[in-house]
């Protein structure tokens, strides 16, 4: 399952999606995270624990895109959400 880590926010800034660290995570984390519309579209689908198939399947519901492509960009970008520090598996 993976879920986003508490203490993050997603602002929508003239057509840029920013997420920004909030309370104690600004300690932690300085600075904010610019994310694409796939990105963030992600993200707010890990507002709840999700099986990484399961994101695929609402995504693929979703976008019109290849699954492999899809399964390679998502694991991209769990990877790099991971290396932030801002989801939890």
């Amino acid at each position: 399952m993976i879920r986003q880590k508490q203490g993050y926010v997603l602002r929508n800034i003239v057509g840029e999606y920013m997420l920004f660290p909030t309370g104690t995570e600004m300690q932690q984390f300085k600075g904010a995270i610019l994310l694409n519309e796939l990105s963030a579209f992600i993200w707010n689908k890990l507002q709840t624990p999700i099986e990484f198939e399961d994101l695929m399947a609402v995504i693929l519901k979703e976008y019109d895109v290849e699954e492999e492509q899809l399964k390679y960009d998502l694991t991209e970008i769990i990877h790099t959400f991971s290396e932030y520090g801002i989801i939890e598996k």
